[in-house]
């Protein structure tokens, strides 16, 4: 079992040291490679807990704290400089703060007696200094904390990507948010054993703890899977909130209504005319381009003249054509999942999902039910 352990320390340092040496190593990659660091340092603690190094090095405590308090800042530093946000000096020290104000806080159990110290690695947590008892609380709230706020993060960057990609499949980061929906879901079981442990008359069998380990050490390697091999997903850098609700409000006030008519059917003559929409990785930038508009005057007419947003726009000029496809018999020969494709779908799944949201049918039956 301590084998499973060895194995996930080492696997988490290979990674540190895989996203360490990559050629042209993003600032993404860093943050990663610090975030496998300390999990690579917490699953090596198991080993001071078989090898009782607490009671030579009661002071670990303060190492095991520190550690954790780090999971959190570094992998929302990961997530938001992926999505390309650049981060700040004052946002490295904003969020090391909270990490110090803890760390000052157990300080003075470094000048406590060795049998006071011991108090720490007993069943029950009613018998912790209350200093310790404060940090070993912040050190079970910090991780959920930035979980939650990397997800909310992704959830915006995603609704962002609407507005501006008409394909998501690879830059949305959906990977990362299944991973801490399930992170957080290994927590909450790991708090509810911690309380059962040392705070109830429960019987609870010391297994389910090494479960939820193990658990946690899967989800690990699945994030750092992905992290590996995630690529650039931007060419450019995203404009921040403040400057995109700015471009919105300019856009109102250059389009009058007699210019947003115009424009819209200038948008709607060159997707039906010029097809651009079969590129599976158009971007709303490369249509402002060709109509001579800036983008977020573009932005405003799809989303003010039309009532969607850019992603929608043009799935459904993807859509309609899918369904055209379907029933000609020119394209009789070819598969769906190549009609799929061919109309600038990046994915089998995708293509599904939105043809029965816009149609009600699957691409199977909707193709059965008109031509029998």
């Amino acid at each position: 079992m301590y084998l499973a352990f060895g194995l996930g320390a080492f696997q988490a340092f290979l990674f540190s040291l895989l996203l360490l040496i990559k050629k042209e190593k993003k600032p993404a990659d860093k943050f990663l490679a610090g975030f496998f660091f300390v999990i690579c340092l917490y699953l090596l603690n198991i080993y001071s807990v078989k090898y009782a190094v607490w009671k030579s090095h009661p002071n670990i405590i303060l190492i095991i704290t520190f550690v954790s308090l780090t999971y959190g800042p570094l992998l929302y530093f990961y997530v938001t400089s992926l999505i390309r946000r650049r981060i700040s000096k004052k946002q490295l020290l904003y969020h090391s703060l909270p990490i110090l104000g803890t760390f000052i806080v157990i300080l003075p159990f470094i000048f406590r007696d060795d049998n006071e110290k011991w108090l720490y690695f007993t069943d029950k947590f009613i018998n912790l200094p209350l200093n310790v008892s404060i940090g070993t609380f912040l050190q079970y709230l910090s991780a959920p904390i930035y979980f939650i706020w990397i997800i909310n993060i992704l959830n915006g960057h995603k609704e962002h990507l609407k507005n501006t990609h008409s394909s998501t499949d690879r830059i949305s980061l959906g990977w990362m948010r299944k991973l801490l929906y399930g992170v957080i879901t290994i927590w909450l079981i790991d708090c509810a054993n911690v309380y059962a442990l040392n705070f109830t008359d429960l019987d609870v069998h010391y297994s389910i703890s090494w479960l939820i380990k193990f658990c946690f050490i899967a989800f690990i390697i699945l994030i750092g899977f992905y992290g590996i091999n995630q690529g650039n997903i931007f060419a450019t850098v995203q404009v921040n909130d403040e400057k995109e609700s700015t471009s919105a409000k300019e856009a109102k006030k250059i389009v009058s209504y007699k210019n947003a008519e115009e424009y819209t059917d200038k948008l709607i003559r060159y997707m039906q005319t010029e097809k651009i929409y079969l590129n599976n990785d158009i971007r709303i930038q490369d249509i402002a381009i060709c109509l001579n508009l800036p983008v977020h005057v573009l932005s405003h007419i799809i989303n003010t003249n039309l009532n969607q947003n850019f992603y929608d726009f043009v799935n459904t000029y993807r859509i309609n054509e899918a369904k055209f496809r379907l029933l000609d018999e020119k394209y009789k020969s070819l598969t769906i999942v190549a009609i799929a494709f061919d109309c600038g779908f990046n994915s089998k799944a995708t293509f599904n999902r939105l043809f029965k949201q816009y149609t009600g049918l699957t691409p199977s039956q909707f193709k059965k039910d008109k031509l029998t």
